[in-house]
């Protein structure tokens, strides 16, 4: 396939600004674009754990209870398995807007709710959590191990789309360039592998993992772990590398990287840019519209996490009240 050529002169000096004067090399130019493009697919269903007990005992609680972690920051759950990088735990036990969600989506659900603020405060006698819980009323109580915040990198269903272009130098025109497969990956072992790598396209996400006790024999009977991840609709990444190449030589062998040729029409020769695209009023902070994703992530993965739990009414008879029995 002939590439499209462009006649460049090797001027020595700005006096000798002549058409005829072509003693110089020739070369063509061309321009590939690149962007990320993220599968929805790569969310994750929770993860849910339910044992026999769960069937017997958890749709005839009424009164729970929860507890915060007693530390976030030291290995947690969603570092330990890879699935994320953490960014700083959400909650520790100082904490209250995230676990205050969590206790307003159990009310909600119907269920009477004991405040982690009073099991931290009745825990500061050195009892257990389940007998607080238990001298408190609960039939459930709630250890919340680790809520964390952290950056998802996307790798998996997702890729770098590129497209190539032939054009001028010092014109605005670019056109289409088929390219064979094994020029493709020239260019990509030459010019593209590393600027795609250092990208690094991620997105936000939160981690809950949760256990529910059954208080009266201290017995785990329920297990709950997701990491809900932003959508990755708003994620965005892209690139353009501009090339000058010996006319006539091999081809990408010749060529080398420079700046724009069109420089005042376009912008640079390499523009990259990786996040989340948020709307932001002229007085909300980056750093607000940030803390507002993490938030939105907080409810939908606190909203299942009682959805989930909730379930086990379907397996308690009509008014079934809740027993403190060892069954």
């Amino acid at each position: 396939m002939m590439l499209r050529a462009f006649r460049v002169t090797a001027l020595a000096g700005a006096a000798m600004l002549s058409a005829s004067c072509e003693s110089g090399p020739t070369f063509q130019y061309f321009k590939v674009e690149s962007r990320f493009v993220a599968s929805a697919q790569s969310q994750q269903a929770p993860e849910v754990i339910e044992t026999p007990a769960y069937s017997r005992l958890a749709g005839t609680a009424t009164t729970v209870a929860v507890r915060a972690p007693d530390q976030c920051s030291n290995n947690t759950t969603n570092q330990a398995t890879g699935d994320a990088a953490a960014g700083g735990s959400i909650l520790q036990t100082n904490c209250g807007v995230e676990m205050g969600e969590i206790e307003r989506a159990l009310t909600r659900a119907g269920f009477n709710v004991i405040s982690w603020n009073i099991m931290a405060r009745e825990l500061e006698r050195d009892e257990s959590a389940s007998a607080v819980a238990g001298r408190l009323g609960a039939q459930i109580l709630f250890q919340i191990n680790s809520l964390e915040r952290s950056r998802k990198t996307l790798g998996q269903d997702a890729r770098w789309e590129r497209t190539y272009f032939t054009g001028g130098f010092g014109t605005a025109k670019w056109d289409p360039l088929p390219l064979s497969e094994e020029n493709r990956l020239a260019l990509s072992r030459m010019f593209l592998a590393d600027i795609e790598a250092k990208a690094n396209p991620r997105t936000n996400a939160v981690t809950l993992d949760a256990a529910a006790i059954w208080v009266p024999t201290g017995q785990s009977i329920w297990y709950y772990r997701w990491t809900r991840a932003a959508d990755t609709e708003g994620v965005a990444a892209g690139y353009r590398v501009f090339l000058q190449c010996l006319y006539g030589a091999a081809f990408p062998g010749s060529c080398t990287q420079i700046a724009n040729p069109n420089r005042t029409i376009e912008g640079p020769s390499t523009v990259l840019a990786s996040g989340e695209s948020v709307a932001l009023s002229a007085s909300e902070r980056p750093e607000d519209a940030e803390r507002a994703i993490y938030l939105g992530l907080v409810k939908d993965v606190v909203r299942d996490f009682v959805q989930s739990f909730a379930r086990a009414r379907r397996f308690a008879p009509s008014g079934a009240a809740a027993s403190g029995s060892n069954d």
